[in-house]
């Protein structure tokens, strides 16, 4: 699915919802869609007001609750007190790394990882609908941003 068939599925989405489509919703959904990054609300409405900047920060905020209580969005809680978004219309479940050294996200899917996890449910009653899974790393490079000035311990 493209970037203006996302914004069409969310418009048709709110307008039956009975809420409302503004030009501001639309360029926050635009903005959304047509980045492939993870973002915070910050960064978004940074991005938005390159493009108008009468957009607000509570617009883009509200906005945010919107597409994530409809399931257009997901955020993802990176354990240093933030919140990163991402879209996930039209995407295939996966999982994420994010290094604590410099925040850096790295999308992952492993098909092993996830007969075992239904495995694990079933072993304790359960059949698995959803999970969420992060795994919280440092990286091995030394040319990390995070790990200038810090020597490998040996």
């Amino acid at each position: 699915m493209d970037s203006p068939d996302e914004i069409e599925v969310v418009a048709r989405r709110l307008r039956d919802g009975g809420q409302r489509w503004t030009p501001q919703r639309r360029l926050i959904t635009a903005v959304v869609f047509g980045t492939h990054e993870h973002f915070s609300a910050d960064e978004l409405l940074a991005m938005c007001r390159r493009r108008d900047r009468k957009v607000s920060r509570a617009t883009v905020y509200r906005m945010l609750a919107v597409l994530e209580a409809e399931g257009f969005l997901a955020s993802l809680d990176t354990g240093d007190g933030g919140l990163r978004y991402e879209h996930v219309l039209g995407h295939d479940h996966h999982d994420h790394m994010i290094c604590r050294t410099c925040a850096r996200i790295v999308e992952f899917a492993d098909p092993d990882l996830e007969q075992r996890k239904a495995e694990l449910a079933r072993r304790h009653g359960f059949r698995l609908v959803g999970h969420e899974l992060k795994l919280f790393v440092e990286c091995l490079d030394e040319t990390c941003p995070g790990r200038q000035g810090r020597r490998r311990k040996p």
